[in-house]
């Protein structure tokens, strides 16, 4: 039972990480990709303004110390759950296996 638990936080954490390492993507390829995901899990499209991810890294390229703030947030974030996956599965790794009941 703790396996399967230890499991569901490791994948959990895992989805997390791969979110978190998708900002450093270049703004092409972030929406390559969430065209991807769309096409496979469509969802009902929700825009607020027509533009706001372009305008977004408009600000984002004219202020370079926002850019590097941001990057530095999302860098340590990205450690931080790293560090918090090697310690789940070094947790998960010491447990024994339950031996099946009869």
């Amino acid at each position: 039972m703790k396996r399967t638990a230890f499991l569901f936080v490791v994948l959990g954490l895992v989805v997390l990480e791969l979110l978190l390492l998708e900002s450093f993507l270049p703004y092409g390829w972030h929406h390559a990709i969430s065209g991807v995901i769309n096409h496979i899990f469509p969802a009902q499209e929700y825009k607020p303004h027509p533009n706001l991810d372009w305008e977004v890294e408009m600000v984002l390229r004219e202020h370079h110390s926002l850019r590097i703030g941001l990057y530095l947030l999302t860098a340590a974030l990205a450690t931080g759950n790293a560090l918090l996956i090697s310690k789940v599965l070094r947790a998960w790794r010491r447990l024994k296996p339950s031996s099946p009941q009869i």
